[in-house]
């Protein structure tokens, strides 16, 4: 949108400019060759504009594929992460799969001890 505002206010000045030359009462050449230096410098002008337009958007480009790599990695890590808490999960249920086994077979032999029992295995 900027663009487009400068660029009018470009062609309007060139205007405005052209029309201020023409009534000069200096001689035609003259006026002629002012205008043709105006002409030139307004296209001059315009083509720089297009191109500081063109370099803007291709730097807002390249910085949003950037944002996205960045998001794609913060991701990635984030499930890499996910993965190993599943696996320490899994790994602290077992071991309390274990521990469980074991108390339940320490409170079995315990009992027929107790209860003076021959065979104390459980």
């Amino acid at each position: 949108m900027t663009f487009i505002k400068k660029l009018s206010s470009t062609f309007i000045i060139l205007v405005a400019v052209l029309g201020l030359t023409a009534c000069s009462e200096k001689e035609a050449e003259t006026t002629g060759s002012k205008v043709d230096e105006m002409v030139k410098d307004a296209g001059t002008k315009a083509k720089e504009m297009k191109e500081s337009a063109g370099n803007t958007l291709e730097s807002a480009g390249e910085k949003a594929s950037e944002m996205a790599s960045d998001a794609g990695d913060a991701v990635e890590d984030a499930g890499e992460k996910v993965s190993e808490m599943a696996s320490d999960a899994g790994d602290k249920l077992s071991e309390i799969k274990t521990d469980a086994g074991n108390a339940v077979e320490d409170a079995c032999e315990k009992a027929k001890k107790l209860m003076k029992t021959e065979d104390t295995d459980c």
